[in-house]
């Protein structure tokens, strides 16, 4: 066989392998083609919904932030609080917002849904009882979550609670339960980012056991009789 030939014959079986290889190729897309190209959309489509989702999430976190700085009076920082559950801190941060309205109210003894200087501006007895209470029940249900969700990060919201729960006790005349708010506090501030919070509470504490104490007063001194006159 000439040199031709057998050059021929190399070109034909390269011929033929390719062929057969394009045809292997042309049968694996016909087979598989449809699948992979659906795999590849749904990867795209999965990757586009999640940026879409994070997206979204991140405006509404934005929104709620928002709504909260807006806010000013305890009902709408409630109604921020319970439309914004479960984004980032909005819903504690709101309703300590809230709490703390109510006690500056009464310990200034200035409503806030008055002006100042107003005829009806002072607290009544009974209003003043109603929003220590209002407060210490909002106080209470942030302690409540930050215990029940236990994430040492967010200690900075339960003792700022406990601490508004120990000055509501102490306005209503209850040392007794102003201490045990308070050594909660200390107990709880060991070890953690909030140490300073323990040591302000124990400081608390002593104060609210010289209150307790009863001061007694010396009585009047009698005063001499004056001599009788002869």
């Amino acid at each position: 066989m000439s040199q031709i030939d057998r050059r021929l014959k190399t070109m034909q079986q390269a011929d033929l392998s390719e062929g057969r290889v394009n045809d292997d190729f042309v049968h694996w897309l016909k087979t598989w083609g449809q699948n992979i190209l659906l795999g590849v959309l749904i990867i795209a489509a999965i990757a586009m919904g999640w940026f879409w989702w994070t997206q979204r999430k991140e405006k509404e976190r934005d929104d709620a932030w928002a709504e909260l700085g807006g806010a000013n009076l305890p009902a709408a920082l409630q109604e921020v609080a319970a439309k914004h559950e479960g984004k980032d801190a909005v819903a504690p941060f709101a309703e300590l917002l809230a709490a703390d309205r109510y006690l500056t109210a009464v310990l200034s003894d200035q409503r806030f849904d008055r002006e100042a200087g107003a005829v009806d501006a002072a607290l009544t007895p009974e209003l003043r009882t109603e929003w220590l209470k209002a407060a210490d029940t909002l106080y209470a249900k942030v302690a409540a979550r930050i215990t029940r969700n236990k994430y040492p990060d967010d200690y900075g919201f339960l003792f700022s609670a406990l601490f508004g729960r120990a000055a509501v006790a102490e306005d209503l005349g209850d040392l007794k339960a102003a201490e045990g708010y308070l050594k909660d506090i200390e107990t709880r501030a060991k070890g953690t980012d909030f140490a300073s919070a323990g040591e302000l509470a124990a400081k608390r504490i002593a104060n609210l056991q010289a209150l307790a104490t009863p001061v007694v007063l010396p009585s009047k001194p009698v005063a001499p009789m004056a001599p009788a006159i002869p």
